[in-house]
Formats: structure tokens, sequence, C-alpha cells
């Protein structure tokens, strides 16, 4: 399996709600591509909407770099995108 290279190194705080996609980062803070990634790969619709809303770039980015995030989640991350830079 090809290891995807990492875009967004930056550490952030985890919010207390994802606390537990993020198991191996108890300190709350975590780079900022996991939190993205695994937020895209457990949260739910309502999560997706908010990291979004929060990082559309990153989330964007992200969604087209990961071939195993879901369709639907991808689906939203481009339609989102692209209205947003229509």
């Amino acid at each position: 399996m090809n290891r995807v290279r990492w875009t967004y190194f930056q550490e952030v705080s985890v919010p207390k709600k994802f606390k537990a996609y993020l198991w191996d980062h108890i300190e709350g803070k975590a780079p900022l591509e996991k939190l993205i990634y695994r937020i895209l790969i457990y949260g739910s619709f309502k999560d997706i909407k908010w990291l979004y809303k929060k990082y559309p770039e990153e989330c964007f980015t992200i969604v087209n770099k990961y071939p195993d995030i879901n369709r639907s989640v991808k689906f939203w991350i481009k339609y989102w995108h692209s209205i947003s830079h229509a």
C-alpha cells in the first residue's frame, strides 16, 4: 500500500466532540491533516459539514488525496466546494 504524503502538518486543538476520533492524540492537539481525515472517515454528516465550514480548502485537498474516503463524503465536499467557488 502506498502512503499518502501529508500536506497539512500544523498542530491544531482537537474539539472535545472529536477526541474519540483521535485516540492516539490524548494531549488535545493533533496534526490538521489527521484531524480532517479522521472526521471525514468516522464523522457524521453534521460533523463533516462543520469541518468543511472551518477548513474548506483543506477538506477539498484531502478528500481528493485519499482513495479510502467514502464516495458520498467526496460528493458533498466537492459539491460544497463548487457552489462556494461559482
